[in-house]
């Protein structure tokens, strides 16, 4: 029967979702992992399936007609409450073997992370860690993470969490900079700074307030890159003292900054608390970068 034809399925809803938080083609493959060519093409039949346009195609974006975003928020909809139920079905699992996925900032990630889930992995063999490095924020109510490491002082109240230590800041320079400290207001001397990504965050406002414009040379949108900008002697930086005290070419040229700390946290969401391989691999965790105190707070510089 000619219906049956513009009956809707979930990976309809999918695509229009993807497209419509990503705002592009290119975004929304990515996202889901397929080609560029193949969702243009699936979008495309749905529309003519469904005899509607359902997104506005600029040259930098594209944005949902009424259709568009009428359908996107019942995807929208139906995806939060599959993750919820798969959430509940998931939290029953007692199995102690197992993928655990963890995620955390690319930093972290970088610098603090190697050897702790090195031990974690010879301690307990009987799990597969996977880990998940972004500078956004995962969704653990989606499953897109089973634990997160977030630096923060504002944790999502929704998860079950717990701060595992202090992250402080400090200035680093290379080496061959370490003879000529920067004065308070940067001096003459080159920096490292942020770009638009990070100028709202504390260590963007502390360089924009403390930092000279002229004395930029370099600007970054993650601290990973910051470190590497300041390791290869641009200039001098703000870094996390995790960050700057595992160069062993970087010298730290200021004591910590009290203002720039922020809590280091590890989230779970409540329904995912209790399994069993979850809760062995955030335990395990948390005792190491508790016993990483000084590392993080830069007290063994």
């Amino acid at each position: 029967m000619a219906w049956q034809s513009k009956i809707l399925n979930w990976d309809d809803l999918r695509i229009v979702l993807a497209v419509a938080e990503c705002g592009t083609i290119s975004g929304a493959a990515a996202a889901l992992r397929i080609s560029h060519p193949t969702l243009s093409r699936r979008l495309r039949s749905l529309e003519q399936r469904l005899g509607v346009r359902l997104f506005e195609r600029r040259p930098t974006v594209c944005s949902p007609t009424e259709a568009g975003e009428e359908m996107r928020r019942v995807a929208a909809r139906l995806r939060d409450e599959i993750a919820a139920v798969e959430g509940r079905i998931a939290g029953r699992d007692q199995d102690p073997c197992g993928p655990v996925r963890l995620t955390a900032p690319d930093a972290v990630a970088e610098y603090l992370l190697p050897g702790m889930l090195a031990g974690i992995c010879r301690q307990a063999p009987e799990l597969t860690i996977e880990l998940l490095v972004s500078n956004q924020v995962l969704s653990l109510a989606r499953r897109s993470a089973d634990i997160a490491l977030r630096v923060t002082d504002t944790p999502d109240p929704a998860l079950r969490g717990r701060r595992v230590g202090t992250v402080a800041m400090a200035v680093y320079g290379a080496k061959a900079r370490a003879s000529s400290e920067p004065t308070d207001d940067g001096g003459d001397q080159p920096w490292v700074g942020y770009d638009a990504a990070l100028a709202c965050t504390r260590p963007g406002a502390w360089v924009a307030a403390n930092v000279a414009e002229r004395c930029i040379r370099f600007r970054a949108n993650t601290l990973l890159g910051a470190a590497r900008a300041v390791h290869s002697g641009i200039g001098f930086g703000l870094l996390p003292c995790f960050v700057g005290g595992s160069m062993q070419e970087l010298v730290r040229i200021t004591l910590p900054i009290p203002a720039l700390e922020l809590g280091l946290w590890l989230l779970v969401h409540p329904d995912m608390s209790q399994v069993r391989r979850i809760r062995t691999a955030s335990d395990a965790l948390a005792r190491k970068l508790k016993a990483a105190a000084p590392l993080l707070t830069g007290e063994c510089a």
